[in-house]
C-alpha cells in the first residue's frame, strides 16, 4: 500500500494543501499587522485632529472636523453595539494624554468593516466621529486561496480519475494470473491509460488465439501418436513371441504413459491446471522414472530418508526422471547418486566442469543444448525447471569435488503442510 502511486499522489496534494494554507496564515498575519499599523495612524491623525479642535465651540468643531474629511454625528447605542475595537492595545507612539483617555475610557477607537471611529464618550453631548473607507480589509487573500484551494482539489480528482482504469488494469492481470481468464477493458479514452488497456487487450486476444491453436495442435497430436500405438496392442495378441510380444507391450505402455505425462506437463506449465498436491514417498517416484527409463538398479545408488514430500506425484515423477537421465547422460561414469536430506533430493554425477558460460539459467532454457547431442531435445531440464515453478519448488546447481549436483528443493512455504 506504501508504494501505490495513488497514495503517492494523494500525500503530495495533502502536503501541497497544508504548505499553501501555511503560506497563505503567515501572509494574512502579515497584511493584519499592516492593516492594524494603518487604522493606528488614521486614528492617530483623527486624534490630532480633534485635540486642535477642542478650543472652537460645538458648531465651529462641526465644521472644521468636516473640512478635514470627517463626519460628527451623535452616537446611537444601536450603531455603537455593532462595531468593534479598532486596535487590540494602546500604541505606545501616541501622545501620553491621548493614551491615558484611552487608558480611562473617555475615547473609544471603533471600527466596523469599512469605517473609522473615534467616540468621545464624556464629551456635552457625546461625539461620533468617522472617517469613511479606511478600516476596509481586502478580502484577495482568502479569495485567493479559496481559488487556489479548489483548483487543487479539481486537478486531484482530474488524476485520480485519469488514473482509476489502472487499478481495472490491474484487476483483469491479476484475474487472469489467478484464474486464467483475461476480462477485457475495453476503454474508448484518449490517454496513455486506456492506449496501454486496448494494447493490453489486443496481446491478451493475440496470447488466447495462440493458446487455442496450441491446444488444438497437442489434441491433434496427441490422437495422431495414440492411433498407431492403439493398433499396434490390437496386433500383440498375433504374436508367438512371447518375448518380443513382453518388449512391446511394454514399449507401448510406456509411450501411452509418456503421452499422458506430457499433456499433464503442458496444462500445469502453461497454468491450465494446478498441480494435485498430495503425500508423495520420493522412493516410489524414483522407483517409477527408473521404470520408465529402462535402469538397472545399478546405475542408481539410493541414499533415501524416507521423509514424504507433499507435490503432484505423477507430475514430480517427470522431474525425477528428467533429472536421473541428465546425470546419466554426463556422467563420467554412468552412475547416479540420489540423497534425501530432508525435503531436498539431491542428484549427483561425476563429470568434467561445464564450460565457460554455462550456467543452469542457460540449461534450463528450452531447446539448449550443453553438448552436441542429436537424441536431446534439449527440453529436459526446461520441463523440470517448470513443474517445479508450478510447485513454488526450486532447482539449485553447484559443483563439488568433481561431482555435478542437482538439488531439488521440495518446500512451498504456502502449504500447511512444510
Amino acid at each position: 500500500m506504501r508504494h501505490s502511486i495513488f497514495l503517492r499522489i494523494t500525500l503530495f496534494f495533502i502536503i501541497t494543501l497544508i504548505a499553501m494554507g501555511i503560506g497563505f496564515y503567515f501572509l494574512n498575519q502579515k497584511l493584519t499587522q499592516e492593516h492594524t499599523k494603518k487604522l493606528e495612524l488614521e486614528a492617530g491623525n483623527l486624534l490630532l485632529v480633534l485635540r486642535k479642535s477642542i478650543v472652537l465651540d460645538l458648531p465651529e468643531r462641526r465644521s472644521f472636523l468636516q473640512e478635514q474629511g470627517y463626519s460628527v454625528t451623535e452616537p446611537h447605542p444601536d450603531l455603537i453595539k455593532t462595531l468593534d475595537n479598532a486596535l487590540s492595545a494602546v500604541p505606545e507612539n501616541y501622545p501620553e494624554a491621548i493614551k491615558d483617555s484611552l487608558k480611562e475610557g473617555r475615547i473609544r477607537i471603533l471600527k466596523d468593516e469599512n469605517h473609522l471611529y473615534v467616540y468621545l464618550t464624556k464629551a456635552s453631548p457625546p461625539l461620533l466621529l468617522i472617517k469613511t473607507d479606511v478600516a476596509h480589509q481586502s478580502l484577495w487573500p482568502a479569495a485567493l486561496f479559496a481559488t487556489l484551494t479548489l483548483a487543487l482539489l479539481l486537478l486531484y480528482w482530474l488524476i485520480i480519475r485519469t488514473l482509476f482504469p489502472l487499478k481495472t488494469l490491474i484487476h483483469s492481470i491479476t484475474h487472469y494470473g489467478k484464474e486464467g481468464v483475461y476480462i477485457p477493458i475495453k476503454s474508448d479514452k484518449k490517454d496513455e491509460i486506456s492506449l496501454v488497456s486496448r494494447a493490453l487487450d489486443s496481446a491478451m486476444d493475440k496470447n488466447q488465439t495462440l493458446l487455442e491453436a496450441r491446444r488444438l495442435f497437442l489434441r491433434n497430436i496427441m490422437h495422431e501418436l495414440k492411433t498407431p500405438i492403439t493398433v499396434g496392442k490390437l496386433a500383440l495378441p498375433f504374436l508367438k513371441n512371447k518375448e518380443e510380444k513382453s518388449i512391446l507391450e511394454r514399449a507401448f505402455l510406456r509411450m501411452e504413459h509418456l503421452i499422458a505425462e506430457l499433456v499433464k506437463v503442458e496444462q500445469i506449465t502453461s497454468g491450465a491446471l494446478a498441480p494435485h498436491l498430495q503425500e508423495c514417498d520420493p522412493k516410489i517416484l524414483i522407483e517409477k522414472g527408473q521404470t520408465l527409463l529402462f535402469l538397472s538398479d545399478d546405475i542408481l545408488d539410493l541414499q533415501l530418508s524416507g521423509i514424504p514430500i507433499y507435490a503432484d506425484c505423477e507430475v514430480l515423477v517427470t522431474v525425477f526422471k528428467n533429472l536421473i537421465d541428465n546425470a546419466i547422460k554426463y556422467s563420467s561414469d554412468g552412475k547416479v547418486t540420489i540423497v534425501q536430506n530432508e525435503k531436498n533430493i539431491l542428484f549427483y554425477n561425476r563429470g568434467e566442469p561445464w564450460e565457460s558460460g554455462c550456467t543452469l539459467q542457460t540449461l534450463c532454457e528450452p531447446f539448449f543444448h550443453h553438448h552436441e547431442n542429436t537424441q536431446s531435445f534439449g527440453l529436459g531440464l526446461y520441463l523440470v525447471k517448470s513443474i517445479l515453478d508450478a510447485h513454488n519448488f526450486a532447482l539449485h546447481y553447484r559443483y563439488v569435488e568433481g561431482r555435478h549436483c542437482f538439488e531439488v528443493i521440495c518446500f512451498n512455504p504456502l502449504l500447511p503442510h512444510d
